[in-house]
């Protein structure tokens, strides 16, 4: 499990995560916004609790309100924007209990009401985790924990080295060893003999390039976080594309599947009438076929009754001549 899950699991537990990284987009950049307005009413209530222990204001009663209604503003705005609210409320466990406790017209009297109000500094958790975490990941990148420890060690030993050539206090060296090597040099503790001085010079020498690697690491790691941070956009921005290009896959494959049929309807229907036209035609050419027929064949039976009355006339003359014949 890497660092940044594990802190998100420590912020869940003790009930300060805020808004879930997997939530939807806009409640997470509400959630953020919000955090800010938190903040700004977590500096408030330290104010306030100065301000009450020094006695220097008599009622902060409309003070409370007002960090009360940020707090709990935030609370029903993420509550509304996010889309598991029953994890929202199990992560955020204490900030419910705080907008419980810290309500501002419960009496509690004066003493336990700035106590009760210091509670609301248990939220500093939520930003304390965060820069924890940042520093951490700082220390990870590019060796600089490494780095650090390295220069600590230095210093440590520089002091030492500084504390025999001048023949002063280990901690008076080691404090030289510090203001030289971080190039502040207080002047209140400086070299007297040769060697010190060289010893000085060199220190300067080296916390110039130590420094050096100190705001690389750091400009590093802040231009990475930044980089990081708008690869997550492009990240974001083409989930989405890809969310909408499978979208509309899926609306055009319906369509088409509508499409498709639409158009074997079509064909089947198209088919239906060519085969009944088909047929109709057929059923046509038979007709007119037996009309032709009925026809030739009246015609046929036509002339064969011609010819048998041919016949018949020209045997009734040959009878009709035999008889004569007879006759005579």
């Amino acid at each position: 499990m890497s660092f940044n899950m594990r802190r998100l699991n420590i912020k869940a537990f003790l009930g300060v995560e805020g808004v879930s990284p997997s939530e939807n987009a806009h409640a997470i950049k509400i959630g953020s916004y919000l955090s800010y307005a938190v903040f700004l009413a977590l500096l408030v209530v330290v104010i306030q609790l100065v301000l009450d222990y020094s006695d220097t204001i008599q009622d902060g009663f409309w003070v409370s309100v007002l960090v009360w209604l940020v707090f709990t503003t935030e609370l029903v705005v993420n509550l509304w924007l996010v889309d598991d609210r029953k994890r929202y409320l199990k992560h955020n466990w204490l900030n419910v209990l705080i907008i419980i406790i810290v309500f501002p017209w419960f009496n509690y009297g004066s003493e336990w009401a700035a106590i009760l109000r210091g509670l609301r500094l248990l939220l500093f958790l939520r930003v304390v985790l965060d820069v924890f975490g940042d520093v951490v990941n700082l220390l990870k990148q590019n060796s600089f924990g490494l780095v650090l420890a390295g220069a600590f060690f230095f210093i440590i030993l520089a002091g030492a080295i500084f504390s025999v050539i001048e023949e002063v206090d280990f901690a008076d060296g080691v404090w030289y060893a510090l203001v030289t090597i971080t190039t502040v040099g207080y002047g209140d503790m400086v070299p007297l003999t040769g060697e010190g001085r060289l010893f000085g010079g060199a220190l300067i020498i080296i916390g110039v390039v130590l420094f050096s690697l100190v705001m690389a690491n750091i400009s590093a790691f802040l231009i990475g976080s930044e980089q990081k941070e708008r690869e997550k956009d492009i990240l974001n921005h083409v989930k989405k594309m890809q969310d909408h290009l499978d979208v509309q896959a899926e609306l055009n494959e319906k369509r088409l599947t509508e499409i498709l049929s639409e158009m074997s309807f079509k064909v089947d229907d198209l088919e239906k009438r060519m085969q009944a036209f088909h047929v109709e035609r057929f059923d046509n050419s038979l007709g007119l076929l037996d009309k032709r027929v009925r026809i030739e064949k009246e015609e046929i039976l036509q002339k064969i009754r011609q010819e048998n009355e041919a016949v018949l006339s020209e045997l009734r003359r040959t009878i009709a001549k035999l008889e004569d014949n007879k006759k005579t």
